[in-house]
Parts: structure tokens; C-alpha cells; sequence
């Protein structure tokens, strides 16, 4: 056969209207299960690919989902927490026959925006992992009537999955706190929706339990900026009122702040406690392994397809925000320790 199979040779080779050889390759009812699985054998015997753009035309959807990933650090699949997420997006929307492609996010002079990306490429909805919302392209989309699900950023127009923050961070608070800990300096993340979910809870916890928060005790870094959680670890080490425990902004902050201690001789925990955020793999895999927030990326990844999909397909049900909020656990590790009483 040739290069192009249609519906009209197949019905032609089993002898059927073209009408039913459509319906059996989409499984409707009114076609018998013997007569389903002799079309389909025969599409396959000749290399049938189906028209997706004209199954499109036809029925309004490409089926396709665009994805913003925009992230700081620049890292892009590379950064797990947000490739596990998107690997279980991906899983979620291939079961419901969706396919993803990612928007450009480059800094190139001839690159659309994300609208006319959009337009172009016909996206039956948007999923937008990480990106600065104080861009104006970022907003021109969102006001758009395209669906979007966002990760961890409230809208008040579309749907936000987010990981619990202000509930996670007082979780690892309050096992901090029962292993005895009452000087813990918290070197947290630049100012974002995330930040200052967790910030608030570090600083409620620390005022409900009438704890001490010197100046000196709490910094702002970069997420997955080494260098400079390396820098500000030795900033905290050289206190003289040092604290017994140090929250980091992120898993690999804290991993790259337990690399200098071990330079310096400083033994964690015996000497410091240390504890991350996120519960990437090597977490796991350094000595001592490190106390973490695991953050639940797959129901993440699920609950952002799920949505993204639905309002896709039922556009007059979710016309306002929402928010999903989705709880993490504590990786209890090895990196903080009791504090033994005077």
C-alpha cells in the first residue's frame, strides 16, 4: 500500500461503508465485536495512521497540551521535582489520549509568545509547571479563555495544584522540634507563593512555641543555588550563638551545606542538624542521609492531568479558580538528631 492509508480503502478492503470502518476504530456500540476486531486487523495489515488534525477539525479538539516549564535555575528536566511531576502529567493525560509539547521559553528574538504559540500549535489547554507570572505574555495567556492548570501558584481564574507548604513546612517544623531542637536557623527560598507559605509556618511555629528568631538566624538563597547556600552555611557555622539545626530551601541546598561541613569537620548530626526539602533521590543516597520533605510529585502530576482535562472537555463547569492542595510527608533520615539535655 502506500504511504497514505484512508478510511475509504479500508471499508473498501472489507467490504463496509466508510461510516462504520470510522466507528469501529472509535469503538462505538453499534458495531459488532467480530466485525470491530476484522476492521482493525485490516487497518493494521495496511499500515493505517490515523488524521489527527482531521479528527480535530472535526471534532474541535487536536488533543494536544501545551506545557510552560520556566524555571530559574535553568535546569529544565534535569531539575527532578518538576520532572517527576511532569512524568506523571505525562502518564495521566497519554491514558486519556492527550499528548504534551512544550511551549518555547527561550531568550531568541524571533521566539512567539506564548499566546500566538498557543494559537499556532492549537493547544486544547496549557499546563504551567514554573514561569514568572509578572511576565506580560505569561498574563496575555491566562486571561485568555484557554484551560490552564498552574503548579503551586493560586490564580483567581484557573486551577492550582499545589503541595501543601504552609502544612509540610510545619510538619518538618514540629519533628524538628520533638527531637529537642529550639535554635533552628531557616535559610529559605526567594520571595514566591511557595516561600512565603513556608516562611509563615517557620515563623508561627517558632512564635507559638515562644522561640528566638535572631536576624542572624534566617536568610533568603536561590533555590538550588549551591554556591550560595554553601556561603551562607558558613555564615551560620560562625555564629557564636550557632544553632543546633538548619533548615535549607531545598534538597540540594542542604546536601551542597553538608559537603562544607564535612570540609570543615563539622559532624552532622552529632555536631548540626540539617534538614532539606523535596525528597529528591540522592536524599537517600548520601551519608547521612538527609531529613526531607518528600513531596507527593505523583498525585501532583495526576491531579494537574485530571483537571487540565476536564476542563478541557467540560468548559462550562470550572470557570473560577481553584485549588488542590496536596499533603507531603516527612522523610524522617538520618541528618537531624536529639538534642541531649544539659
Amino acid at each position: 500500500m502506500g504511504e497514505s492509508v484512508s478510511l475509504k480503502d479500508i471499508a473498501k478492503a472489507c467490504n463496509v461503508s466508510v461510516s462504520t470502518v470510522s466507528k469501529a476504530m472509535n469503538d462505538r456500540a453499534d458495531v459488532s465485536s467480530a466485525k470491530k476486531e476484522e476492521i482493525r486487523r485490516v487497518a493494521r495489515e495496511m499500515n493505517y495512521v490515523p488524521n489527527y488534525m482531521a479528527s480535530a477539525l472535526k471534532n474541535q479538539y487536536t488533543r494536544n497540551i501545551g506545557v510552560i516549564l520556566a524555571e530559574e535555575a535553568g535546569q529544565g528536566l534535569t531539575h527532578e521535582h518538576f520532572a517527576k511531576i511532569l512524568n506523571s502529567f505525562k502518564d495521566t493525560v497519554e491514558e486519556r489520549g492527550y499528548v504534551i509539547t512544550f511551549l518555547n521559553t527561550s531568550n531568541s528574538p524571533s521566539r512567539f509568545s506564548y499566546m500566538k504559540q498557543c494559537q499556532y500549535m492549537k493547544y486544547d489547554g496549557v499546563l504551567v509547571v514554573c514561569a514568572d507570572f509578572h511576565q506580560k505574555e505569561l498574563d496575555e495567556l491566562l486571561s485568555s479563555n484557554i484551560p490552564v492548570v498552574v503548579i503551586d501558584h493560586t490564580l483567581k481564574k484557573h486551577v492550582n495544584i499545589a503541595s501543601n507548604q504552609y502544612g509540610d513546612m510545619r510538619r518538618l517544623m514540629q519533628f524538628v522540634f520533638d527531637r529537642g531542637h529550639r535554635k533552628i536557623a531557616y535559610i529559605h527560598g526567594k520571595n514566591s507563593e511557595v516561600t512565603r507559605g513556608r516562611l509563615s509556618a517557620y515563623l508561627d511555629f517558632m512564635n507559638e512555641h515562644h522561640l528566638q528568631v535572631p536576624k542572624e538566624y534566617v536568610y533568603t538563597c536561590p533555590y538550588r543555588d549551591v554556591e550560595r547556600a554553601n556561603a551562607l552555611t558558613k555564615a551560620v557555622l560562625a555564629l557564636p550563638n550557632r544553632p543546633t539545626c538548619i533548615l535549607y530551601p531545598d534538597d540540594l541546598a542542604a546536601i551542597s551545606g553538608l559537603g562544607v561541613m564535612q570540609e570543615m569537620g563539622v559532624r552532622v548530626p552529632e555536631d548540626i542538624s540539617i534538614a532539606g526539602y523535596d525528597g529528591i533521590s540522592i536524599a537517600g543516597i548520601v551519608r547521612p542521609r538527609l531529613t526531607t520533605i518528600r513531596q507527593d510529585t505523583v498525585s501532583i502530576g495526576i491531579q494537574a492531568g485530571n483537571k487540565l482535562i476536564n476542563r478541557i472537555e467540560f468548559p462550562g463547569i470550572g470557570i473560577d479558580g481553584e485549588t488542590v492542595t496536596v499533603d507531603s510527608m516527612v522523610e524522617p533520615g538520618e541528618s537531624v538528631g536529639v538534642v541531649k539535655k544539659a
